[in-house]
């Protein structure tokens, strides 16, 4: 069965270049001087089909990465710093001890993902939708979650010390153990949330 795009990545998709939106990923040129670098089978540049790949341990440190399917994949202990996985599909996504400080996160899909250990400081994690992912032992140190939804997430024993959760939505979703030092919920949604800050709604 074909599986129905997200509803953000769907609006947002051809946001970028018309030439890479007309482009299968198969079809994808790497750059007069660059090497196209291909991991266990799945090829690294804008757009690529990936889902499920084994990227575990991958180092991916600032490749442009926008609009990549990898719903599904194991992508535990790669190295993810400053890449750009903007309007990327990660659904169910296995982020394990993965690196993405700095990196941007933006109109993607992470519904269901695992960030266990996962270090996000200082990403920009704009108007995506993490529902039902679980943040375990994470840091998110002075990231940036923007208008992102985090409907029915877990947020546990993770560093989320000066991050911004500006208009997000985290109904329903669930803090324990937190370090919430210097971190803000401007205009957000709470109804539902166990353990969030009071005072914000």
């Amino acid at each position: 069965m074909r599986k129905t795009p997200h509803p953000l990545l769907s609006a947002l998709a051809c946001a970028f270049p018309l030439a890479l939106c007309a482009l299968p990923a198969s079809a994808q040129p790497a750059g007069d001087d660059e090497t196209v670098q291909i991991i266990n089978g799945c090829p690294i540049w804008p757009y690529t089909r990936c889902p499920g790949a084994d990227l575990r341990h991958a180092d991916l440190v600032g490749k442009n990465l926008a609009g990549a399917d990898f719903s599904g994949a194991d992508l535990s202990r790669a190295d993810l710093r400053g890449a750009n996985l903007s309007v990327a599909d990660l659904e169910g996504a296995n982020l394990t001890g993965a690196r993405l400080a700095k990196a941007t996160v933006s109109n993607a899909n992470l519904q269901k993902a695992r960030f266990i250990g996962t270090d996000l400081e200082g990403a920009r994690l704009f108007r995506s939708d993490f529902s039902g992912a679980e943040f375990n032992g994470a840091s998110l140190e002075i990231a940036r979650l923007d208008k992102s939804w985090f409907i029915g997430t877990r947020f546990i024993a993770s560093n989320l010390q000066e991050a911004k959760f500006n208009q997000v939505n985290l109904k329903n979703a669930y803090f324990e153990a937190n370090v919430l030092r210097y971190a803000v919920f401007p205009s957000s949604n709470l109804e539902g949330c166990q353990g969030c800050p009071k005072g914000w709604d």
